[in-house]
């Protein structure tokens, strides 16, 4: 009675200690043959489907008909062995004996481990299965986050679309009055040419007057083309270089508009980000900018941009004097598709695609502040991206 009171203990103990079912399985079957003196022993799961987790020792053949009993077990005898059969949970326990001594009892004992068991089992259960809810959510959130991506990457070029439209705009302000020039030049070489008073020297300096203008023409395609490239891969790259740029793009607008640009604090110290993505920043608030001025009938506007550097991070302020934002509308101007001006005018993704690409892209972060006479926004970046950002695009 001793010896078997030893051998229940060493059973049970067995019972429960790892939380994987495979692992927990093969130390329960490996003890109970070793305790029971069983030759084989395997644990048969039959629902959902018939199929055998665990088989320890000598291979043996399954009862076709195993036992229905849920609360007891039963003896199968088969080519001269036996088959204690031990049915828990959907799955049986079959241990696999040359012999018969003591089966009862074994039966009895297993019996009395049966909550036991089935508590370990469905613990193993529980984790496998929230192991696999795990497993699902996480591919079910890198496909969402793969959809994310497609769809900003879309509202980005959405919104670069926008811009392009306004800067098309803004070409064919620059192209009017060369255009003009040369329309009016050739016009008079023409006449004179028509009338018999053509003058070589003049026809000379018509010409390369026109050669000239034409010269500009194609400059202003290459300044604004530059834009539109993609860059797949940070660069270095300095805010006097990028004002260079707003100013190529805006300075006829602006200087028709009545808009001062002034560009002020640390210019030439090199940042490493995305060039073109900042400068779409850029672009999109000085748009906004302008739109303000052009609301507010503000007949002096004046746009600052300041920066500065602290820690290894720029700071970049974008202040105007086009009157402030309504607290009402500030805390949304970075949603999607939120705008105040009219769908001919606004798609409502500047700001929104501007903080996407600031946050995400350039890994810093932008701020609005605003009072009844100013807006100024905010924007961090680091002086250098770190790997991850390289992998962006």
């Amino acid at each position: 009675m001793i010896q078997y009171s030893f051998i229940a203990y060493e059973c049970i103990n067995a019972i429960g200690n790892s939380l994987e079912l495979n692992v927990m399985l093969t130390e329960v079957v490996s003890t109970f043959i070793r305790c029971m003196d069983a030759i084989g022993g395997r644990y048969v799961q039959i629902f959902p489907e018939a199929k055998c987790i665990v088989s320890i020792g000598k291979d043996f053949e399954i009862p076709q008909k195993l036992s229905g009993d849920s609360d007891g077990f039963e003896i199968h005898f088969n080519n001269n062995c036996y088959i204690l059969d031990f049915p828990i949970g959907d799955g049986h326990f079959l241990f696999y004996f040359n012999h018969n001594n003591d089966l009862q009892l074994h039966g009895t004992m297993l019996s009395n481990f049966r909550t036991k068991l089935t508590n370990a089992i469905d613990a193993c259960q529980s984790v496998e299965q929230l192991h696999n809810l795990n497993l699902t959510l996480t591919d079910q959130v890198v496909e969402e986050k793969n959809k994310n991506a497609i769809t900003e990457k879309l509202m980005i070029t959405q919104s670069r679309m926008a811009i392009m439209g306004e800067m098309i705009g803004m070409i064919a302000h620059q192209w009017r009055q060369p255009i003009t020039i040369i329309g009016m030049v050739s016009n008079n070489a023409l006449m004179d040419i028509q009338m018999g008073n053509l003058n070589t020297v003049q026809l000379s300096e018509d010409l390369d007057l026109i050669d000239k203008q034409v010269h500009y023409l194609s400059q202003t395609i290459d300044d604004f083309r530059n834009f539109f490239r993609p860059n797949k891969l940070p660069q270095k790259v300095t805010l006097h270089e990028l004002y260079q740029e707003l100013i190529i793009i805006f300075g006829k607008n602006f200087e028709s508009n009545k808009i001062t640009l002034v560009f002020e604090g640390d210019l030439f110290t090199p940042i490493v980000t995305y060039k073109n993505e900042l400068l779409q920043v850029f672009l999109n608030m000085l748009s906004n900018s302008k739109d303000a001025f052009v609301e507010t009938h503000k007949k002096e506007g004046k746009i600052t941009i300041t920066s500065s550097i602290s820690d290894c991070i720029m700071t970049i302020t974008i202040n105007d004097n086009g009157g402030g934002i309504p607290p009402s509308i500030i805390e949304h101007i970075f949603e999607p598709y939120f705008s105040t001006k009219s769908k001919q005018h606004g798609t409502g993704l500047g700001l929104y695609m501007s903080a996407i690409i600031v946050e995400k892209h350039l890994e810093g972060n932008i701020l609005v502040h605003s009072d009844t006479e100013e807006t100024t926004f905010t924007v961090r970046l680091p002086l250098q991206l770190t790997q991850e950002a390289y992998n962006v695009y």
